[in-house]
């Protein structure tokens, strides 16, 4: 089967090596180009360095910026920018989700990320 080019650039925000790991395989494998970060600090220099950066995906739960202050930095420099936000362990209410922002729980399913994924980018 025939791999799906997508000119979709997301950024892979998570300080647990393994799940960023596995989330970006997922992404890549449906075609994404991915960029990859263990924390805040260094997502935005990512996001600063890397314009073509279209999606950030980011992990709630993470010592120092956590992914709320995240996506809200990240929103404020890039307003267009498309957030979905992840966690295992407190799913956000409406007015802690950025606008037209995302969430998936974990664990999720690679076919859940994919479409998710999908929908967050178009």
């Amino acid at each position: 089967m025939a791999k799906l080019v997508n000119r979709t650039t997301i950024l892979v925000v998570d300080d647990e090596p393994f799940i960023r790991g596995v989330a970006a395989e997922y992404l890549r494998d449906a075609g994404y180009l991915i960029f990859e970060a263990d924390d805040g600090v260094e997502a935005l220099s990512f996001l600063d360095e890397n314009p073509e950066i279209s999606v950030l995906f980011t992990d709630i739960n993470m010592p120092g910026m956590d992914g709320f202050a995240l996506a809200a930095e990240v929103r404020a420099r890039r307003p267009l920018m498309r957030v979905v936000l992840t966690s295992g362990r407190e799913r956000p209410t409406a007015a802690q989700m950025p606008d037209r922002g995302y969430f998936i729980g974990k664990p999720y399913a690679e076919g859940q990320l994919t479409l998710l994924m999908a929908k967050a980018a178009a």
